[in-house]
């Protein structure tokens, strides 16, 4: 998990593009931008995961906002969706947008640690198709944008298929990363 990290660090240190500081004054340099979007298996199977996979997410979320890039800290925005919960509409997929992209991460975290489990079918695929469809993530190939995926069932469950939500994923410059929970 600790090489992951640092890939992911150093992926975002070696971005370069629009992020690169302008000795022209008069342009306005645009901050580098990272974008998490965390999908938490909440069916029942979690019942004893749960905790420790709310704490591995934002573990890896503090790792990332201690990034930077050309000497920047880069604006972070996170996402929380949750699947694979009885109590969610089995119409979408047993999947709940929680929060959008969002600079506010004292509401992700709350959000996610307030999440419970119950029952249910984990639809990887889908689950990772809605967030790369739903969410609002930038067009800069500059601009560091991942799906942290964190579950215990196999990722064939579903009506779409998870290899072709993670190829369509790569294709947007998205970075998907599952954490098994075992």
């Amino acid at each position: 998990m600790k090489n992951l990290i640092i890939i992911l660090m150093i992926l975002a240190i070696g971005m370069s593009g629009s992020h690169t500081l302008n000795a022209n004054p008069e342009k306005e340099t645009k901050k580098p931008l990272i974008q998490v979007a965390l999908l938490l298996d909440t069916s029942g199977s979690m019942s004893g995961l749960i905790e420790q996979a709310k704490a591995q997410l934002w573990k890896m979320v503090n790792e990332l906002a201690v990034a930077k890039q050309d000497g920047i800290t880069p604006e972070m925005q996170l996402s929380l969706y949750e699947y694979g919960n009885d109590r969610l509409d089995g119409e979408t997929g047993f999947i709940r947008q929680i929060i959008p992209l969002s600079q506010d991460l004292d509401a992700v975290s709350a959000a996610l640690f307030d999440l419970s489990t119950a029952g249910g079918s984990e639809h990887c695929g889908q689950v990772i198709d809605a967030s790369m469809n739903n969410l609002k993530w930038s067009d800069s190939n500059s601009d560091l944008k991942i799906i942290f995926i964190a579950g215990n069932e196999i990722f064939s469950q579903g009506p779409i298929d998870y290899k072709e939500a993670c190829k369509a994923a790569i294709t947007k410059g998205i970075i998907v990363n599952t954490i098994f929970c075992g």
